[in-house]
């Protein structure tokens, strides 16, 4: 990993209105939190972040394919080597099942090591009749039902740094030749949600850019993707590639806002769009902001989420997607990019290698839903499923 020449940017970046950030209680805690962050080894570097803009152009070009998948809120007690193990092996199965579909090389992410912070429609919740702040991921609070857990902690952006650090370490990263190997070990993203973990994290590279050295690949939720908004803002000024979700309420003119902001110089690979429209909509809304990206110029790829606008409550009140819905979803996505003469670039799946039962197949299994279920966040697919949708690719 190439660290020569990297150096902690003095660029101060506001953090001070951002939306969904965490009510911290202690600023003097947090400022001290931040400056350490600050002057801690950079998580990935440069070199593999230039590597990695490299091989998105390939597939921006449509020469291969995407799997990025992983947990929708990750545990940073599973940071260790054998955590970390079945992810790649889940990985590995689903990239697999693509290669097997497109004949196209498959470049494999994880959502890993980071993605430990989460958005939140509502900043507190009720249970057992006492009001709690919403979880928010393990860099803020704990999802544990207790006031004492769920207060924001300065603290844990420390310990998720470190866990993060491991994961790293696990994945291969860690080795010099790392990136002169046949094929390179898995890359990492996360939502670069929570600010004040990754402003500290921003560093200058040998070549005088700027870089967010929390991970290789930082994506932009549906919820923190307005054009003056702090998250928009950063990614503006990054030279990782970047990624924004695409939701039911974009708008054209929204998306080529947000085009011509993160990608000003249209170079291939640079920005991601994965869209998350659910499966109702994605016929009848993405023809038109894929035509209106293809004819901006702008050489964008274009990932389907297939899970989060399909999300639906079972009648005992635990959230649940079901295969069949998603696999639906997939099929339109390809259908829309088929019909577009635009490379369909992959998928984006929360999964997980556990056997849980958080999805099913359709609403007629809902009943089953709960019987394994531990998730932090959101319903995951287990491993037979993330392959069933995989294979509908």
């Amino acid at each position: 990993m190439e660290t020569t020449g990297m150096t902690a940017s003095s660029l101060l970046f506001d953090t001070g209105h951002a939306v969904q950030q965490p009510d911290w209680e202690n600023p003097v805690h947090l400022e001290r939190v931040r400056a350490e962050l600050s002057e801690l080894p950079a998580l990935v570097g440069a070199d593999e972040i230039r590597t990695l803009r490299t091989l998105l152009s390939t597939v921006a070009h449509g020469r291969a394919t995407i799997i990025q998948a992983g947990d929708c809120a990750e545990d940073p007690q599973e940071s260790t080597d054998a955590h970390v193990a079945r992810k790649v092996a889940l990985l590995n199965v689903l990239a697999g099942t693509m290669r097997m579909k497109t004949h196209r090389p498959v470049l494999r992410v994880g959502r890993i090591g980071g993605q430990y912070a989460k958005p939140r429609s509502k900043p507190t919740e009720t249970i057992d009749g006492v009001e709690l702040p919403s979880f928010r991921g393990h860099l803020v609070n704990g999802p544990q039902p207790h006031p004492v857990h769920r207060r924001a902690n300065p603290d844990r952006m420390l310990a998720g740094y470190w866990a993060a650090n491991r994961v790293m370490g696990h994945l291969g990263w860690r080795v010099p030749s790392s990136l002169s190997v046949i094929e390179p070990p898995v890359w990492t993203s996360h939502e670069a949600l929570l600010l004040d973990y990754e402003a500290p994290q921003l560093r200058r590279d040998g070549e005088g850019q700027m870089v967010l050295t929390s991970t290789h690949w930082p994506w932009i939720g549906d919820r923190t993707r307005h054009l003056d908004g702090q998250h928009v803002e950063l990614f503006s000024r990054i030279a990782n590639p970047v990624a924004c979700k695409v939701g039911p309420s974009m708008t054209t003119d929204d998306l080529l806002a947000l085009c011509d902001k993160l990608d000003p110089e249209h170079v291939s690979g640079r920005l991601t769009l994965i869209a998350r429209l659910g499966a109702s909509a994605v016929r009848a809304k993405l023809p038109e902001l894929v035509a209106a990206v293809r004819e901006s110029g702008h050489p964008v790829i274009w990932l389907c989420d297939p899970l989060h606008a399909n999300t639906v409550s079972t009648e005992s009140g635990y959230k649940t997607r079901h295969v069949q819905t998603a696999i639906d979803e997939v099929r339109g996505f390809r259908e829309v990019l088929s019909e577009a003469g635009v490379h369909a670039g992959g998928l984006h799946l929360e999964a997980t290698p556990d056997d849980v039962v958080e999805c099913v197949l359709n609403d007629s299994q809902n009943h089953e839903v709960g019987q394994r279920y531990s998730t932090l966040c959101d319903p995951r697919l287990n491993i037979a499923q993330a392959t069933e949708v995989a294979s509908a690719w």
